[in-house]
């Protein structure tokens, strides 16, 4: 058997013996989804940094013989066990959550493997049609997910299906352009990627561009780019914290950036208008999802829409059409999926031991949540992109690319984004942990066993590994994505580069950038430092001794109850201004989210198609057989 299918069969196995062998019960089904994730991970590794394929062929239309084929090279193999890496702390965390609540954790673990899987093979796939197979078993596993366990999430797992519905659909015509077009100019495997790697087609035709364009619309509702973006938010609040983590919050992610990547890396050869129009979609993403981010009262909704403005560096990264630049969106892709993953598992413990995630209801977790706390700031600096964590390391890569491509309004945006989520992220800090704790919260202690904190402080853990050790990422994994080997954290790593475009040979030179440059050691070094001498002089504050006595106001004592300052009202003023605001309410509102908009204009036909449906017999057969007459007309006449 080939190595390269144990990622695939070995997570499918375990999760198809988690769904269907009796007595699914709690331990069983856990241990099950963890040795799956395990597995997968293990499977990475064994063929981390190889190269070598295969093939069987499975379908023929005529001279077009269509193959299930599997490739590995130094970016996909990274891919698969980053993957691994995430199902695993999912698999470990899904333990914890599921202990005491009943529910079905056998079907839970089942479909975590299976997008584990469909992962996988998307990422190893060397052929469109097994690209799309893999991609739409990952879609398969969100659906059934985001439907399991909670009453109402109903609405939420359909929106999400239909709009993924919609990116999947243009996956499907955009494979099919492509692979008419390459077989039109007698490509013998016109779906190989491999073969389309080998010889990048130039957007400079219609059907070319037809391609890349139906290729980035399903990236973006696969990650959630606006304005494809409004099914994470809506899903959100009606699905567990460990679904959203492993999900939209990080596998989607993977899967649809990986594709823009491999587009604009490998497959095709953008034009001038394509990557302006990345980079915009990229710059006003990033802007209009922390905007809405920040105005939020609900945690899972506020993660969820800065989950959405972060897609924004990586398309931005992506469309400058500059090695550094690329570098830098393919590794905020991983960055971004550890922080956001340890964002929404903490906010999942949050909401498991209060019951809510309303900000205004809670408050003063810090010290009665301790892992908790710690974990999620880690991660609200790292996406904040405070050095030395790795948000900022792979932020400054997307800046530099901005630079590069001489675009300053679109390093303005990437700036601003970054300076608003930290704004953003202060309110979360203190609604949650730092505010007053509200006297119905005096018992919320972190339980769950030991699956919830280990899997949190893996996740921060990586968060500021990647960011002191950022060079070593950036060659061993990211340079491979982009056609480096060896040298590409020379950026990092406090040595003068030089970046050209992705494309064609480099202006001599493309840019230097003696000026532009982080060492993430030596910041770490003075941050270390900084931090012992401000702990130095508050333990030498701390020796006085001080009386504490209680607080009056107006001669009452004072009520932590009915003085408490939630961290919501930091930013409320910001929908009161005139424009912003009233663009803001239009987007709570869902005035301008596309699946509405749609959903309202199609209302007469569904309604139509709806009498249609008479639950007779009969009239499905005649419906089959007109059908079937106009399919057959229309092949004679073509």
């Amino acid at each position: 058997m080939s190595p390269l299918l144990l990622p695939i069969l070995l997570p499918a196995a375990l999760g198809l013996a988690a769904l269907l062998l009796p007595g699914r019960r709690h331990g069983t089904s856990s241990t099950l989804a963890v040795l799956g994730a395990l597995g997968l991970l293990g499977s990475g590794l064994a063929i981390l940094d190889r190269r070598e394929g295969f093939s069987r062929p499975w379908l023929e239309l005529g001279p077009i013989e269509v193959e299930f084929a599997l490739r590995v090279d130094g970016f996909s193999s990274w891919a698969v066990v980053f993957v691994g890496l995430l199902t695993v702390v999912a698999a470990l965390y899904s333990a914890g959550w599921w202990r005491g609540r009943g529910g079905a954790p056998g079907r839970h673990a089942a479909l975590v493997l299976l997008a584990g899987a469909g992962g996988a093979a998307a990422l190893l796939a060397d052929d469109l049609l097994t690209f799309v197979l893999g991609w739409e078993m990952v879609t398969l596993a969100l659906f059934l997910l985001a439907i399991a366990g909670r009453d109402d999430a109903g609405a939420g797992a359909a929106k999400a299906y239909t709009l993924l519905g919609v990116g999947d659909l243009a996956l499907l015509l955009g494979a099919v352009v492509l692979g008419l077009e390459r077989a039109g100019a007698g490509v013998a495997q016109p779906w190989s990627l491999s073969g389309l790697a080998a010889a990048p087609l130039a957007t400079a035709s219609a059907p070319t561009v037809a391609a890349y364009l139906l290729l980035l619309l399903a990236a973006m509702a696969k990650a959630g780019a606006m304005p494809m973006h409004s099914w994470i938010p809506t899903m959100s609040t009606t699905t567990h914290a460990a679904v959203m983590a492993y999900l939209p919050g990080s596998l989607d992610k993977v899967l649809g950036i990986y594709l823009v990547a491999r587009m604009s890396v490998d497959w095709f050869v953008p034009s001038t208008p394509l990557r302006y129009t990345v980079m915009t979609i990229g710059a006003l993403t990033i802007l209009c999802g922390v905007m809405m981010a920040l105005v939020q009262h609900d945690l899972r909704r506020l993660l969820s829409f800065h989950a959405v403005s972060q897609v924004g560096y990586m398309l931005l990264g992506l469309g400058t059409g500059t090695l550094v630049g690329a570098m830098g969106g393919i590794f905020h892709m991983v960055n971004h999926a550890l922080y956001k993953s340890c964002l929404f598992l903490g906010a999942g413990t949050v909401e498991r031991e209060t019951g809510t995630m309303e900000l205004d209801r809670l408050g003063g977790l810090g010290r009665t949540m301790p892992v908790t706390f710690g974990c999620m700031f880690v991660a609200a600096l790292s996406i904040s992109g405070v050095p030395p964590l790795n948000g900022f390391a792979s932020k400054w890569l997307v800046y530099q690319g901005c630079v590069a491509a001489d675009e300053p309004a679109m390093l303005v945006a990437a700036l601003l984004g970054s300076v608003l989520t930290l704004a953003s992220f202060v309110k979360v800090l203190h609604s949650v942990f730092w505010g007053a704790r509200p006297a119905r919260l005096d018992g919320a202690r972190e339980r769950g066993g030991v699956g919830m904190p280990v899997s949190m402080l893996t996740l921060a853990g990586l968060c500021l590994a990647l960011g002191v050790f950022a060079a070593w990422s950036l060659e061993r994994f990211v340079g491979p994505a982009v056609g480096l080997e060896r040298g590409a954290g020379a950026a990092l790593a406090g040595e003068r580069s030089t970046w050209g475009p992705l494309h064609g040979p480099a202006p001599a030179p493309a840019l230097e950038l003696p000026n532009a440059l982080f060492s993430p050691v030596a910041v770490t070094g003075l941050l270390v430092l900084g931090t012992l001498l401000a702990l130095g002089v508050g333990y030498l504050g701390a020796l006085r001794s001080r009386r504490v006595r209680p607080a009056f106001v107006g001669g009452e004592l004072f009520d932590r109850e009915r003085h408490r300052f939630p961290g919501t009202e930091f930013y409320r003023t910001v929908g009161e201004l005139p424009w912003l605001g009233r663009a803001l309410a239009l987007g709570e509102s869902g005035r301008l989210d596309v699946h509405e908009i749609f959903r309202r204009a199609g209302a007469p036909v569904v309604e139509l198609l709806r009498r249609g449906h008479s639950g007779l017999l009969q009239d499905y057969v005649a419906w089959c057989l007109l059908g079937t007459v106009v399919l057959l007309a229309l092949l004679f006449w073509s």
